[in-house]
């Protein structure tokens, strides 16, 4: 082989190592120094090499100073990579108007993308500005909270319900303004109470759901919040009126009944003495004729003030009917009801009669036939007196 053809393939190796080694040298192989063209071509092509390593791995920084076709291209492709990224992060802050017309299917897909972000964006912000607006005008409370059970998001119309505005509430815990300890689970229905800022209280009614655990703001739960106070209001009003004499207050009939049937039964599993007493004021009807049915109506108002005043709170006062009032009293003896009907006949004109339930006895109208006989014996006897069921000859059937 002669001596140029041996340089030559010297020359061939030391390009191909260039192109195919990532471990070649930049500079020239020492024998092909000499020769200036070869030097000066192998320096260019090592640096568009190193060009191309660099903007492969991102690094859009160094600049291109070479000259000529391929060096100009590399110089372009860098320009746009630049503008691209530029771009990019133009679509990162919200600005999907950007398009790419210079990298063939890629632009393609990257415009595409655009603008399907942009009909995602703006469908977002839609649906944003429509859970605000009903968020921010619906009656209903609307908030989040965290695992800690921590207000993230609070509606406006917190403060029609409590007085708070959002910002007052944001961070502090549910329990500090409810009878709830801790975030509810997610699909419940509660009822709680609400300590508003005026220091009243207030009922409503939480509904619970769990949110995506990636939600971005750390909240866990979302609530709403609806204000029954109104509704357990009626409820207590229709309970009162369901179990309480409208004139007096006492119990009425037939919910004191129902206290009695339990009360017997649980006396029976006790095993402790329970009387009934009842009582019909004298000669109530001389009231209602002589002074009217007003002054009536005021005497058997005094009359249950004057038992709530004497009676023992685990005792139960009612009126039966017209004039006639019953007191059911717990843990107690024949004996010990007479006692209690003299220290009422020492208040009140009226005449008593007192039953003591005994285990054979299972009947609560039983009980009460047993204690009006009672009554009306004292009646007898000459009335404002007390008398047991014992100085009645009848007996329950």
């Amino acid at each position: 082989m002669s001596a140029p053809d041996s340089r030559l393939d010297s020359a061939v190796a030391a390009l191909q190592r260039l192109l195919t080694d990532p471990q070649a040298s930049a500079l020239p192989p020492e024998e092909l120094q000499g020769h200036a063209g070869f030097a000066a071509l192998y320096r260019e092509l090592a640096a568009i090499r190193g060009h191309l390593i660099r903007i492969c791995r991102g690094d859009l920084s160094q600049t291109i100073r070479e000259r000529g076709v391929l060096s100009g291209h590399l110089k372009s492709l860098q320009a746009k990579l630049r503008h691209l990224t530029w771009q990019t992060q133009r679509i990162a802050a919200g600005d999907f108007t950007q398009r790419v017309e210079f990298l063939g299917e890629f632009s393609a897909a990257f415009n595409a993308m655009a603008e399907a972000l942009a009909r995602t964006t703006a469908k977002l912000e839609r649906s944003e500005a429509q859970y605000r607006l009903l968020a921010e005008h619906v009656a209903d409370v609307i908030v989040t909270l965290d695992r800690a059970g921590r207000f993230v998001y609070v509606s406006p119309s917190v403060c029609r319900l409590t007085g708070h505005t959002p910002d007052q509430l944001v961070g502090r815990p549910l329990a500090e303004v409810t009878d709830v300890g801790a975030a509810p689970r997610p699909d419940t229905v509660i009822e709680l109470v609400i300590r508003c800022r005026d220091g009243s209280a207030r009922w409503a009614e939480m509904s619970t759901a769990a949110l995506p655990a990636d939600s971005g703001d750390g909240a866990v739960r979302i609530c709403v919040l609806r204000d029954i106070t109104e509704r357990k209001r009626l409820e207590a009003n229709l309970q009162q009126m369901a179990t309480t004499d409208e004139l007096t207050g006492a119990f009425n009939r037939r919910f004191f009944v129902q206290l009695c049937q339990r009360e017997l039964v649980e006396a029976a599993r006790r095993s402790s003495p329970t009387s009934l007493l009842l009582m019909d004021i004298d000669h109530f009807k001389r009231i209602n004729d002589r002074f009217g049915h007003a002054a009536g109506d005021e005497v058997l108002r005094q009359v249950a003030v004057t038992g709530r005043q004497i009676l023992r709170a685990e005792d139960s006062f009612a009126r039966l009917g017209g004039d006639e009032f019953a007191v059911l009293l717990p843990g107690t003896t024949a004996a010990q009801a007479v006692r209690v009907g003299e220290e009422l006949a020492v208040q009140l004109t009226a005449s008593f009669g007192v039953a003591q339930w005994r285990p054979e006895h299972t009947s609560v109208e039983g009980l009460l036939h047993r204690a009006d006989c009672a009554l009306y014996a004292a009646k007898r006897a000459g009335r404002n007196r007390v008398e047991s069921d014992a100085s009645c000859e009848e007996k329950e059937e």
